[in-house]
């Protein structure tokens, strides 16, 4: 055997022996949010899953993405996580997947570290089209955990991979939770919490309140919106919403928060223009919360919504008059919204913290007993 044959032999028993030194042998690689402290769906859902991991198998290593942003030598910390996990869950956004993962992939295959790629959104089966580089590794990695069907679908349709899961987002529910629907006869509330952008649908509402302004339904019906407003837009997204007296901007809320201001709301707007939207957080914190959503028609869209049941499906295209017509649907027919507000509040049990254990238990191995 050559010497550096045996040195790279050496160099993965050392690797091999840390990992035994490692409490759980579990690290975590994603964005928590530790430098701009800003909550989306990409760091609550990588905060979900470490409170997850920890619930059940201890503390994880964790090594937060946006530690780049603070020092580039931290970096090396990163590695140096990879190399002594021998399990690791990988929750990569756009940047991190094509520059990180290639020096990732090549050290864990180096020391034996298992990968579980737990997919933020549905944009993978088009982000890796052209990077067969990517696909090539993705390939050998122990597994990929899709948010939906139809993306697994193309992931095996379009690259033949045969080790991808079903992992729907989720949040953890609260044990003695119940049905306590809100609502003031006469009225509607209507709720956006997302990032503040166009992008997820701002304008669609802003215009929604044109149209609520014009048909004189304004003094029946409320829009507050909720969450961090992207810097180059919040000048211009301040003033649309000055421009009426029946709009509020509220801020972010906090995650302990979420359900009991959603659950003063009748519904929840999200006209999303990510065709490739995954399941969207807010939209499962709206059903946590008992209130239906009116969405745009984004690709996964029907995974996550029966339409007419505990939401309204608009068309991606073309839909704001079915949006102004699903809100005026609702402000008249009460009785159809509280049935609609009892299936969101079932839909939720979907998208638990339980539900997703139960999957990654099967990923990375069953917890140590206690």
């Amino acid at each position: 055997m050559s010497s550096y044959s045996r040195n790279a032999v050496s160099h993965a028993d050392q690797m091999m022996e840390m990992k035994t030194r490692t409490p759980n042998g579990i690290a975590v690689l994603g964005n928590l949010g530790s430098v701009t402290h800003k909550l989306d769906g990409q760091t609550v859902k990588t905060r979900n899953v470490v409170k997850l991991i920890a619930a059940h198998w201890g503390e994880p290593a964790v090594y937060d993405t946006q530690e780049f942003k603070r020092s580039k030598a931290s970096i090396l910390r990163m590695f140096r996580m990879v190399a002594c996990a021998r399990e690791l869950v990988y929750l990569p956004a756009h940047g991190n997947l094509k520059y990180i993962f290639p020096f990732v992939c090549l050290l864990a295959k180096l020391c034996r570290t298992r990968i579980h790629y737990l997919v933020i959104g549905g944009w993978l089966s088009v982000f890796i089209k052209h990077l067969p580089l990517h696909r090539f590794m993705l390939r050998r990695i122990e597994g990929i955990y899709s948010e939906t069907e139809r993306l697994l679908l193309e992931l095996g349709e379009w690259y033949g991979f045969t080790h991808v899961h079903l992992l729907p987002n989720f949040r953890f529910l609260s044990p003695d939770r119940r049905f306590e629907p809100q609502h003031e006869p006469g009225h509607l509330h209507l709720v956006f919490m997302a990032r503040v952008r166009k992008r997820k649908g701002t304008g669609m509402i802003f215009s929604l309140c044109d149209y609520l302004k014009t048909s004189g339904l304004s003094g029946r019906v409320s829009v507050t919106f909720y969450g961090p407003v992207e810097a180059e837009e919040e000048a211009d997204f301040l003033n649309q919403v000055a421009a009426y007296d029946f709009v509020r901007y509220e801020g972010a809320l906090q995650p302990e928060d979420i359900t009991s201001t959603l659950a003063r709301y009748d519904a929840m707007l999200l006209p999303t223009r990510y065709r490739t939207e995954g399941i969207p957080g807010s939209i499962i914190d709206a059903f946590i919360s008992g209130i239906p959503v009116i969405v745009t028609e984004w690709i996964y869209a029907h995974e996550m919504i029966t339409d007419g049941e505990n939401g309204i499906i608009v068309p991606y295209d073309d839909g704001q008059k079915a949006l102004n017509q699903a809100v005026t649907t609702l402000l008249e027919d009460e009785e159809r919204l509280l049935a609609m507000k009892r299936k969101a509040y079932d839909s939720a049990d979907r998208f638990s913290a339980d539900a997703a254990y139960e999957i990654l238990q099967t990923a990375i191995g069953a917890p140590p007993r206690r």
